[in-house]
């Protein structure tokens, strides 16, 4: 790792993704160089059971740095990962997922945008990961519009900047029984002020989904559970 603060920290949290991981980081590296010049990838190993962890060990970059913990859930690999950049110093923390859909096209307009408000969210206007996965985030958004009365439009959205001071903070107030953290995170934040960027969501890179679409309406049970605590 650099000896110098990044201005930027990318959190990655990642389970079981040995096809994808290097491919991500490294598409995702050449894009982040041309925008800023100072960052650094903080892996989540979310107690990855494959290669992960092998093929990670494989880049010896100055700006990656790998965090491993026993499996937690996605949610709060990130949560655990906004807490660990504000150790690291970055100002900004970025949350991109390990299996590719994230275009890294989108972020320099999220970057421009950094001043605006404490959170910029990437909105998933066009996606290719297929008719049921548009239709789960629809779902929610309008559960959520209804119920929590926000104005957020894609609160599970892995394509989000913040501040990281803010969310740092925010991040120790989410149980750690919090299943979709990000989502309890995003609607914390929300009073704070966001900022919401039309992106791009591509299919996935190999692998498949750790949640199948039977195990969203599980999820979408607990998450009101954990709404409700919150």
């Amino acid at each position: 790792m650099n000896v110098e603060t990044p201005e930027l920290v990318v959190v990655v949290p990642v389970y079981n993704e040995e096809s994808a991981i290097v491919g991500v980081l490294q598409e995702w590296k050449t894009e982040l160089e041309k925008v800023v010049p100072r960052f650094l990838f903080l892996v989540i190993n979310d107690g990855s059971k494959d290669g992960t962890l092998k093929a990670l060990s494989a880049l010896t970059w100055p700006q990656l740095k790998v965090h491993t913990h026993s499996n937690r859930g996605h949610g709060q690999s990130c949560l655990v990962g906004y807490q660990e950049a504000q150790k690291l110093g970055a100002p900004y923390v970025f949350q991109i997922d390990s299996d590719g859909q994230c275009d890294p096209v989108a972020f320099k307009a999220v970057w421009e945008k950094r001043d605006q408000a404490p959170a910029v969210y990437g909105r998933r206007m066009t996606r290719d990961d297929g008719f049921s996965r548009r239709l789960v985030t629809r779902v929610l958004r309008w559960s959520l519009k209804a119920t929590q009365r926000t104005r957020l439009n894609d609160t599970n959205v892995p394509y989000r900047l913040y501040r990281t001071s803010v969310v740092a903070e925010v991040a120790r107030q989410i149980p750690a029984t919090f299943d979709l953290a990000n989502i309890g995170l995003a609607l914390r934040m929300e009073p704070l002020g966001f900022v919401e960027v039309p992106i791009h969501f591509r299919d996935r890179v190999g692998g498949h989904a750790s949640v199948r679409y039977w195990g969203f309406v599980r999820k979408g049970r607990k998450l009101f559970q954990d709404l409700r605590s919150l």
